[in-house]
């Protein structure tokens, strides 16, 4: 039996660690496999993470440090001292210290039991101090085989943080058999900033397992208060600029002037930093009564179920988001710009329609087009099923990986 050791880090259970949930929930993958599951523990992602994972694997928490964490004791501190204490990091190479902690932890952990593939799963690249530190130790144990997963789109080397990663990034590069993105447009990033060869890298489309729905559509819009025949559109997307609410925002209040209607609803699922600001936005825009600030909710599926159309906006920085993918899972008609990977999710015209980031004027026709015709509805939301059943299940994703596993172990292994 093949043993994979999985490793991740994160504050809490976010979603690029929906694949982790696919692995330890896949009967199938675990009768083939030995699976053990190493951590940075948390009280919030344990909670995180047993929600989404009722029987676990071999779980290893471990007391790793993230730089993050470290430099985060200065975010309540007036300016200079910030800006001082955070200098003295750089200078006294912090993230090298904390390279060293978690390698000595790792290393340890890993020589508790014989395993023949490491999967590290990171949010981004460089992404979590441990995730790099887990390759590095995993080497020093002459592990046979490492896989580091990357979900987000790579850090380019544009200031001195990053200069300061050079070395560090080096050392993961070297110390991984394999790089894998959830996107042909993720790995040809993470390629050109690493300077990764030909075969350093691949990419495997995640998938999700279908959330339950616990509401009617009904239920959900009579909770949001949302009048009979108005379109509901639903974002869910953390509140920050490049989620491009504000792009959306004017899109809504064009349709407006040019007097759609019945006028939709939206429905934004999220939080963030930017909320008061995007709420004065919208009063700005005489938006108030039509976008509703929902934060987060915690069975968003729902949501998605209820809508008419489902949304995102984004202008920049995203690759593989699970939210389009739980939209196509229930046949939903999804307006999305073409960033990242997303547009390696859908074919516009066909599964779902496809605006440039940042472009109003696209967003604005899109959105009439998908609020104002039922029959397109039908037809997109078809086709999204379709293709999500067909490449984006969990058990289409899982087997993906083991496939990834098998060609990389040698034929005794297998």
């Amino acid at each position: 039996m093949i043993r994979v050791r999985f490793h991740s880090d994160c504050d809490y259970f976010a979603g690029c660690e929906n694949m982790l949930a696919n692995f330890f929930s896949d009967e199938k993958f675990l009768r083939e496999y030995e699976v053990s599951f190493s951590y940075r523990t948390s009280p919030e992602y344990e909670e995180g993470f047993k929600a989404r994972v009722p029987a676990p694997p071999r779980l290893i928490p471990l007391p790793l440090l993230d730089f993050h964490q470290v430099s985060g004791l200065a975010n309540g501190w007036p300016n200079p001292f910030r800006g001082l204490y955070k200098a003295l990091m750089r200078v006294f190479l912090v993230k090298y210290w904390l390279m060293l902690w978690n390698v000595r932890l790792l290393y340890r952990s890993l020589g508790a039991e014989p395993i023949d593939i490491l999967h590290i799963n990171n949010g981004g690249f460089p992404g979590a101090a441990s995730c790099l530190a887990a390759g590095i130790a995993a080497r020093l144990r002459n592990v046979e085989k490492v896989v580091h997963v990357v979900n987000n789109l790579p850090v380019p080397y544009a200031g001195p943080d990053r200069w300061l990663d050079w070395p560090l990034d080096r050392l993961a590069v070297r110390s991984a058999s394999l790089f894998v993105t959830a996107s042909e447009h993720g790995r040809r990033a993470l390629a050109a900033v690493l300077g990764l060869g030909a075969d350093a890298s691949v990419s495997a489309p995640n998938g999700i397992a279908a959330r339950e729905v616990t509401e009617t559509p009904e239920q959900v819009r009579r909770r949001l208060g949302v009048p009979e025949g108005r379109p509901l559109i639903a974002v869910v997307a953390v509140l920050e600029p490049r989620k491009g609410h504000r792009v959306l925002f004017e899109a809504l209040a064009r349709l407006k002037k040019e007097g759609l209607s019945p006028f939709p609803v939206t429905a934004l699922g999220g939080d963030g930093f930017l909320r008061p600001e995007l709420e004065a936005y919208s009063r700005e825009l005489g938006l108030e009564r039509d976008v509703l600030f929902l934060g987060w909710e915690s069975r968003h599926f729902n949501l998605f179920n209820a809508a008419d159309v489902v949304a995102l906006p984004s202008t920049g920085y995203e690759d593989f988001p699970n939210v389009t993918l739980e939209a196509m899972s229930l046949s939903k008609t999804v307006v999305v710009t073409a960033v990242g990977g997303v547009a390696e999710q859908f074919e516009h015209e066909v599964s779902g329609l496809l605006v440039p980031p940042g472009d109003v004027a696209g967003l604005t026709a899109a959105l009439a087009r998908a609020c104002g015709d039922a029959a397109l509805r039908e037809r997109l939301g078809k086709a999204a099923a379709a293709r999500f059943q067909e490449r984006f299940t969990a058990r289409a994703s899982v087997e993906r990986y083991a496939a990834l596993y098998r060609s990389l172990l040698s034929p005794r292994m297998v």
